[in-house]
């Protein structure tokens, strides 16, 4: 069976290989050829782990593992290592095996790694790890090269892992080449996918050659289709630009958000985007207008396209300047938008349908000036958003419930009881009549001087995360995972913005917080307000 898996490995290199134009081997590409990458780095692997395995040891532990595996009796085992951080025992050959010469054999049930108590010893293994189809993996440090064709639960890989079976979890300090599925885990260096991305945090860059359905991707990621593979986005959270490319196979976009810029390079084949939230520039005017499609989606600035296309845009906005949410990866958007593009359909029959949700009824729907409330193109959905039929108009426009003005002695739900004794004060110096002129803002902004402390009004997140914080205690948040867009240094901000979302005062967007956004009297009102709920003693 070894020998089989060498020899198709070794012929679909090759073949892969020979799938590439000959300018594509002869040039520098725009993008690393996943044959080329593959036959590269697998082929030694197998070959130098096969060339320490004999025929007959392989066939003397096949039996038991498909016998264990047949009937769901796989066994837990700690190996343990020694103070080189080498198994300290061979393994008894039907679960597990190692040798000097050809490394750690994980066959069958799920293993764990127990470093030595020995000062100084190695706390990671130094053997090469392989995880064969019936193992799993779940705990301990791996020093050396691992190939995976079973299952990896967890634990911490320091050199290059080759991935054909599975990963829902574990830390990963170096490369990553990812034949099978990826469900989870922390990518900490570059990521070569060529099969499934369904989840996961990758902090280095990514070269797709397969499909992405979801993750958080912190650094730049790279779209390859060549050699008739198809690469596809259908979900995820990309938070830097993604560059697209492909030969002689198409690349579609369905899903995500896409919080960098999007550019082509060089496309030779059909790109396609039917949906996905775009919230910086899209480029992608480097293409044959022929092989571009763009029949769904959201932009927030409108994508530049080659020249010659027919595809149009339409935007979308709130007549009363509210935000509203649209559809991304299989939820709403957690930012609101006042204005988004939208591809619009060919035609009445071809039209592209949106969804969006207001925060307040919509009570008419224009396109290009007429109302479509009524209609069949304007349907009101069981969650509460509206799902819309763009059919060829320049503009829609959604209208929602103007806000009411809150009146001078009614300033609102958000200014808590205790306002009426500071409305008091105010009024002795001021009269009772002239507060009856001070507008709602400079009434939350009396209030909030009065009640914060040292009469101090933040101006953006950070600085009200800062009072909140303060104002508790300086509690530590329970989470130590540090935001990108705060400085790594500064531990004070860190600690204020984590424990804030953890009580619920404020919120985040995953892996950012965005310390520099402004916030308003209201929202200071109601995170104070929050504040006292929650069972921490006011400083």
């Amino acid at each position: 069976m070894k020998a089989k898996r060498i020899v198709s490995i070794l012929l679909t290199g090759s073949m892969l290989l020979s799938l590439l134009p000959v300018s594509a081997l002869a040039a520098a590409p725009v993008f690393d050829a996943p044959a080329q990458t593959t036959a590269k780095k697998a082929a030694p692997l197998v070959q130098e782990a096969d060339a320490s395995r004999s025929t007959e040891e392989e066939a003397a532990t096949r039996s038991s593992r498909d016998l264990d595996a047949e009937n769901d009796t796989a066994e837990s085992f700690t190996i343990q290592l020694n103070a080189d951080g080498k198994p300290a025992d061979s393994g008894e050959g039907t679960h597990w095996y190692y040798s000097a010469d050809s490394g750690c054999w994980l066959y069958n049930g799920v293993f764990a790694l127990q470093p030595s108590s020995e000062p100084e010893a190695e706390s990671a293994l130094q053997a090469t790890l392989y995880i064969i189809k019936d193992a799993e993996f779940n705990s301990g440090t791996v020093g050396k090269r691992a190939n995976n064709e079973g299952t990896i639960s967890d634990g911490t890989f320091q050199r290059e892992v080759y991935n054909y079976g599975t990963i829902s979890n574990g830390t990963f300090q170096w490369e990553v080449t990812n034949e099978g599925t990826i469900s989870g885990g922390i990518f900490q260096r570059r990521v070569y996918n060529y099969e499934i991305i369904s989840d996961g945090t990758f902090q280095g860059d990514v070269r797709n050659y397969g499909t992405i359905s979801g993750g958080t991707f912190e650094e730049a990621v790279g779209v390859y289709a060549s050699s008739r593979t198809e690469a596809k986005i259908e979900g995820g959270t990309f938070e830097k630009d993604m560059t697209l490319a492909n030969d002689d196979a198409p690349i579609t976009i369905k899903d995500g958000l896409f919080d960098g810029e999007v550019v082509t390079k060089k496309c030779d084949s059909p790109l396609s985007i039917s949906g996905g939230l775009f919230t910086k520039k899209v480029d992608v005017s480097g293409i044959n207008p022929d092989n571009l499609q763009i029949t769904g989606g959201y932009f927030v600035s409108e994508p530049t396209v080659p020249e010659g296309s027919d595809i149009a845009f339409t935007s979308v906005s709130d007549q009363n300047g509210r935000t509203f949410q649209v559809r991304v990866n299989g939820g709403f958007s957690k930012n609101g938008y006042e204005a988004l593009y939208v591809p619009h359909g060919m035609s009445e029959r071809q039209a592209n349908p949106i969804t969006v949700k207001t925060d307040t009824a919509l009570t008419d729907c224009l396109a290009d000036g007429e109302s479509i409330m009524g209609t069949d193109k304007v349907r009101k959905n069981n969650d509460g958003s509206y799902t819309i039929e763009v059919y060829q108009p320049e503009s829609i426009v959604l209208v929602t419930e103007k806000p009411a003005p809150p009146t001078p002695d009614e300033p609102g739900d958000e200014i808590d009881p205790g306002f009426s004794s500071g409305a008091a004060a105010l009024g002795i110096v001021l009269g009772t009549a002239g507060l009856g002129y001070i507008t709602y803002a400079h009434i939350s902004s009396l209030y909030l001087y009065y009640t914060l402390p040292g009469g101090f009004i933040p101006s953006t997140r950070q600085e009200l995360a800062n009072v909140l914080w303060t104002t508790a205690g300086k509690p530590d948040p329970v989470s130590t995972a540090l935001y990108t867009d705060i400085p790594a240094d500064n531990i004070e901000q860190q600690k204020a913005a984590r424990w804030c979302v953890e009580q619920g005062l404020l919120s985040d967007h995953g892996a950012t917080f965005g310390p520099d956004t402004k916030v308003t009297n209201a929202r200071i009102i109601r995170a104070w307000n929050s504040l006292k709920k929650v069972p921490v003693t006011i400083q």
